[in-house]
């Protein structure tokens, strides 16, 4: 029996099951995982893991052939870009090219294994959850103000992926880091997901509408965790019970109470004890600095109302207008003619504290001096607070009352409800049962412990969404190494999404990624080196007659590079780049052209240059919501306003255009030719040689060497005198390259 057939038999005797009674609940995804038996093929010595057995079962059924083995140039450029987000160095080209002749499986594990415990692996794999989880560093809105301490959950995610955080812990601590490890940093700015959506600071009387723009923000919320990590549209039953998935209301308001309680803050990046004896260290010190000042502050009330006439007249005296005036000032300051005179010298009449001190006795300067040299002492024992990040935190233990609204309208209060979960994934154990056990264990009081049961519900394989969890991580990272998940619909596996094209092959890789610990580099290892991630990426007619869209896997997909990997690996090639991990974002130049009509309460610098700092990975660049970095928007960098699972792949004019005219490329091509005269000799055939070698790691055929030495004779006679300026407009052109801009 095929695993296929193994595993329509199990869905279909689990539909029966009481738990899933309805047509609904039997949808695939909501099922428990199944255990599968790899299945049995023809062409047994094809696969190199169980992997290319499910695949290669489903090429048989279709009378199909997998594609050969691409070449070492291919592969060592394709893992590079996959595992790390950059382009392999000439050395690291040659080494791999030599070791896969020699045994292409063992060359592939260990460059796998190599990049793999690269720190650059996380910058790469951090940014694909970064869209998911709609990160900025601004609120986005009208306003739009800057996010200063945001970029902490950045680097959480960063550190997360190299440090193989078990995603099943990846994904409970963004959800209550705080509330599961109260002592851990990293936990506590895990939260900062939840939080990551636009937001809009209302400075206005209107209650009503600060309440709307809550509940919006409580939408984003619930909506980003539903497509992120249960990859289902939850957002769909705020008004009403969902049109196609088993999600009622009344499970979306439920959901709502956990996050309900609470809201984005700036919390303290340290242990919980730590953090409260600062809290307890700021009180009383504000209590004193308080008492001090007013004592200060009563001292100097009594010297101006006693002595304010006498400095006043000596203000008036030293004006130069005539005596009438000044008496007029002195006298009748209540009149028009002296409200008008005060109001044009009302600068020079101002009185400050110093202009009392002619005035006063011996006995009341020393009184001054000695609560001045008293406020400033307690002033000086104010604490250095601790550096904090926005994140997301309760009000306090008690959970705030939360309703059931009616068509999702914040002022038809249905009826109460207390916290829950969606029905069609709770078993026996209910969100009660969930809820008590978080606050059993829990060391915080001041945290309902909602979240902690919400997370705990998020990842429970038996009681629980952990399946569907599972299965919607395994394919998002199935998508970023074959251009397409197993369901492509990644952020949607509800009935209205794609069926998966392999479910066999889905199921037994989320099985052994939960055996394995939830770890994704795991999951990424038994993958890459895999026979059907290692196929060539060429077209064969008559497959794709078969199987046009390579649903079925028969070849490798060739994939754009995303925005951020562009920018990066053109810093890269033309050796600028800075390889700074970590800390608060840069911001680099943007032309002001993109900057107008920007009202915010944060603008942009119009100022900003282009410098080594500014040269630091993309993942690390300031994400402005309202003003997008030009060059990352052309190739289709999502806005950051909502989740986004699968970014747009578009081809434009006005990418061509950016890398014809984009400074910061004119910029690194004029570095990439500087480094060119630098290391490539004097000949120019050798500089061409290297030039493509860095950019493309490979050498260039007779062909391409000739027309781009006849390019670059062709443009000497605009040259400067160290021939920078020919060799640059030749170096921007290779990064204008489609080879340059995509990955067989």
């Amino acid at each position: 029996m095929t695993a296929r057939c193994q595993l329509v038999l199990v869905w279909i005797s689990l539909s029966v099951r009481a738990f899933s009674a309805s047509a609904e609940q039997s949808h695939w995804s909501y099922l428990p995982l199944q255990s599968l038996s790899v299945p049995t093929v023809r062409d047994s010595r094809w696969g190199q893991t169980p992997v290319d057995a499910f695949v290669l079962a489903a090429l048989e059924a279709k009378n199909l052939a997998p594609s050969g083995l691409a070449s070492g140039e291919k592969l060592v450029r394709r893992i590079y870009f996959d595992l790390v987000g950059l382009p392999p160095t000439p050395r690291q080209v040659e080494n791999f090219v030599q070791a896969f002749g020699r045994n292409s499986h063992a060359a592939v594990e260990s460059l796998v294994d190599e990049l793999l415990a690269s720190p650059q692996y996380g910058e790469r794999w951090a940014r694909h959850w970064l869209d998911v989880a709609r990160y900025a560093d601004s609120n986005g809105q009208e306003s739009d103000d800057d996010r200063p301490t945001a970029y902490h959950y950045r680097d959480f995610v960063i550190r997360a992926f190299n440090n193989d955080l078990p995603a099943n812990t990846f994904l409970r601590w963004q959800l209550a880091g705080d509330e599961f490890e109260p002592d851990n940093p990293e936990a506590i700015a895990a939260t900062g997901f939840i939080v990551a959506g636009t937001h809009i600071i209302l400075e206005v009387p209107m209650e009503e509408e600060k309440i709307r723009t809550h509940y919006n923000e409580l939408d984003d919320m619930i909506s980003t965790t539903g497509s992120a990590m249960l990859g289902l549209t939850l957002a769909c039953a705020r008004c009403h019970d969902h049109k196609y998935d088993a999600i009622p209301t009344r499970d979306y308001y439920r959901i709502l109470c956990a996050f309900n309680s609470g809201d984005r803050a700036e919390a303290p990046l340290a242990p919980l004890a730590k953090a409260k004896a600062q809290r307890e260290a700021e009180r009383q010190w504000k209590t004193e600095f308080d008492a001090v000042k007013k004592q200060r502050d009563d001292f100097l009330k009594g010297i101006r109302k006693e002595h304010e006439s006498a400095a006043f007249g000596t203000k008036v005296e030293a004006l130069k207008i005539s005596d009438e005036e000044k008496r007029v000032l002195r006298e009748e300051r209540q009149t028009d003619k002296g409200k008008e005179l005060a109001k044009n010298f009302s600068k020079e009449l101002k009185l400050e504290d110093k202009d009392y001190r002619e005035f006063v006795s011996d006995e009341e300067k020393a009184e001054w001096e000695k609560l001045d040299t008293k406020l400033k002492t307690t002033e000086s024992r104010k604490l250095k607070a601790l550096p904090t990040a926005l994140a997301f935190a309760d009000y306090s233990s008690e959970p705030r009352p939360n309703w059931l609204l009616g068509r999702g309208d914040f002022r038809v209060k249905k009826e109460p409800l207390e916290l829950g979960f969606l029905s069609v994934l709770t078993r026996e154990k209910s969100a009660s049962d969930f809820w008590s056990a978080a606050r059993a264990e829990s060391r915080r009081n001041d945290s309902t412990g909602q979240r902690w049961a919400l997370a705990e519900w998020m990842t429970d394989l038996e009681n629980g969404a952990g399946p569907l969890v599972a299965r919607v991580m395994v394919n998002r990272v199935w998508q970023h190494h074959f251009g397409e998940g197993l369901v492509r619909t990644v952020s949607d596996f509800g009935v209205r999404g794609e069926p998966p094209t392999h479910p066999e092959l889905l199921e037994w890789l989320t099985s052994e990624f939960v055996k394995s610990g939830w770890k994704v580099k795991r999951l990424q290892r038994l993958i890459m080196t895999s026979s059907v991630y290692l196929q060539d990426s060429g077209v064969d007619p008559a497959k794709a007659k078969v199987d046009p869209e390579n649903r079925l896997l028969w070849r490798q997909n060739p994939r754009r590079i995303e925005s951020e990997i562009l920018r990066d690996s053109i810093l890269a090639v033309s050796g600028t780049l800075n390889g700074e991990m970590y800390g608060p974002a840069f911001k680099p130049p943007i032309a002001p052209e993109a900057l107008q009509a920007r009202n915010v309460t944060n603008p942009y610098p119009k100022d900003a240059q282009d410098t080594p700092a500014t040269r630091r990975r993309t993942i690390y660049m300031f994400h402005k919501r309202v003003a997008q970095y030009p060059l990352m928007q052309v190739f289709d960098g999502p806005d950051a306003q909502a989740s986004c699972g699968r970014r747009e792949n578009t081809t434009v004019a006005p990418q061509a255009l950016a890398l014809l005219n984009d400074k910061f490329v004119r910029a690194r091509a004029e570095d990439f030719a500087r480094r060119l005269l630098r290391e490539g000799g004097d000949q120019i055939e050798a500089q061409v040689r290297l030039a493509w070698r860095l950019a493309l790691g490979r050498n260039p055929t007779e062909k391409e060497l000739a027309s781009s030495v006849d390019f670059i004779h062709a443009q000497g006679k605009g040259a400067d005198d160290s021939g920078t300026l020919t060799l640059a407009n030749f170096c921007q052109a290779i990064f204008a390259f489609n080879e340059f801009v995509y990955v067989d």
